[in-house]
């Protein structure tokens, strides 16, 4: 490409940004303004998107905006944005220092505590704050520094302490303290905390009460010996406990064969076991096991097999949903009596021809909306076929086509005049929508949908640009 073209190309592409900032501010539409600033850094667009105190609120409040928006709105000292930005997970700590200097109200001021971007200087603040109920907030705020709960761990509160035990940056001195308190909830959250000191986790192994001893056995750092003991505890939900505890090697969970079904179940659920148990757990009486380990990619062919033919429905959906099932099984699950079974299948984008071959030729009939999403959403079946899903009298079928990245463009243009809102906002976010498309949802009667479609095509206008940078 000579220099020329690539400056034209470049110029190009600098005027598509240019071009839909000025549609937008010339729509005038507030929420397709804010969806283009997710993308887009423009004084103007911010200023439409912040037009009216109602749309202020709206913004306050939406977790997906960007961060300088929510700055902005801290400055503005009204009573109830602050409020909204207090409770907005996004609110960026900068926003929150400057909630807190307005000296809010101890309803603020709990939210500001609890907050998940809260910094460690504003938590040790408000640790000192007169209300208890900022207090027990800061307590339970994981980003709390270790001094902070020490010093909030002496106040003689049991909703504080029992916060303070769970936190992540509780010490061994202070969880120790905790224990000694000699409250029995707070010693149960001090012996699940990974910081726990090995002393009181063997205390608690060997505790009278099943609830001392079910959080121990639920505790990350708790020794592979001591978590096979429990593992034989005559408490059912302490067996469990121990089962779940990722530190236990599922090597040492071949002997087990235990009574409840519960625990087994649990067992089903875990990764990398050993075949014996696979083929016991395959085996068992209760359905739900069966039904967990029939997902087990550890399975071998035969017992694939097997389950795939169980009496129970549940049990061969999970043979379907398994990726180590072989083709054959598929197949014969396609022409299974039950919907959700088949749909199973049809979600597979490995399933083989002859399994696709014959959903597509059940679906002829086959009223089941469940079958009929799942063809929708898996971009091995035919376009042809997408397209009149996409017409189906069903929203919800129709939508499974919105998330279909190989679905052609004239069954999105039908999801783009759906009448359901929700189809059209999925269908907006798409990243290779076509420009066509989402133009013409910035028109739409949604907010959402025209916030979305804004989003998208700010994102391909930028992302154009930088290309030629």
């Amino acid at each position: 490409m000579s220099g020329h073209s690539a400056e034209s190309t470049r110029g190009a592409a600098t005027d598509s940004v240019a071009a839909l900032i000025a549609r937008l501010l010339e729509a005038g539409d507030p929420y397709a303004a804010l969806g283009a600033c997710t993308r887009l850094d423009s004084a103007e667009l911010e200023e439409l998107a912040l037009e009216n105190r109602r749309q202020r609120l709206v913004v306050a409040a939406a977790p997906f905006v960007p961060p300088r928006l929510l700055e902005r709105l801290a400055q503005a000292g009204d009573p109830a944005l602050t409020l909204r930005l207090a409770k907005n997970p996004a609110t960026p700590e900068a926003a929150l220092e400057r909630l807190l200097e307005g000296a809010p109200p101890m309803r603020v001021r709990r939210y500001l505590a609890a907050h998940p971007r809260a910094g460690a200087e504003m938590l040790a603040r408000l640790a000192q704050d007169p209300d208890i109920d900022v207090r027990r907030a800061v307590a339970g705020n994981a980003q709390a520094p270790a001094e902070v709960i020490a010093r909030l761990a002496a106040e003689d509160d049991t909703e504080i302490t029992r916060a303070a035990a769970a936190v992540p940056a509780a010490g061994a001195g202070t969880l120790a303290r905790l224990w000694e308190r000699g409250e029995i909830w707070v010693r149960a959250d001090v012996v699940e905390h990974p910081n726990c000191p090995a002393e009181l986790l063997e205390q608690a192994a060997g505790a009278a009460d099943p609830l001392l001893r079910r959080k121990c056995a639920g505790n990350p750092a708790l020794p592979e010996a001591m978590l096979l003991r429990l593992l034989a505890d005559p408490d059912e939900q302490v067996r469990g406990a121990a089962v779940r505890n990722p530190a236990i090697s599922e090597q040492q969970l071949d002997d087990s064969d235990d009574p409840s079904a519960r625990v087994r179940r649990l067992f089903a659920r875990r990764c990398s076991l050993p075949q014996p148990l696979i083929a016991r757990l395959a085996a068992d009486s209760d359905a739900w096991v069966r039904r967990w380990i029939a997902r087990n990619r550890d399975l071998p062919p035969a017992l694939i097999e097997t389950l795939g033919g169980d009496a129970e429905m549940a049990v061969r959906r999970s043979v379907t949903r398994n990726p180590a099932t072989p083709g054959p099984v598929l197949t014969r699950l396609a022409g299974d009596a039950d919907p959700w079974v088949r749909a199973g299948v049809a979600l597979r984008e490995d399933l083989p021809d002859e399994a696709l071959a014959l959903l597509l030729g059940q679906a002829e009939n086959d009223r089941d909306r469940d079958v009929l999403g799942a063809l929708g959403r898996n971009p091995r079946t035919p376009p042809d076929r997408l397209e009149v899903i996409a017409a189906h009298p069903d929203k919800d079928v129709r939508r499974a086509v919105a998330f279909n990245r190989a679905a052609p463009e004239a069954a999105l243009t039908l999801l783009a005049a759906d009448a359901y809102p929700l189809n059209r906002a999925i269908l907006a976010r798409r990243s290779d929508l076509a420009r066509r498309l989402s133009e013409s949802l910035l028109d739409d009667p949604e907010p959402q949908v025209r916030f979305a479609a804004a989003a998208n095509l700010a994102r391909a206008a930028v992302t154009e640009t930088q290309s030629f940078q």
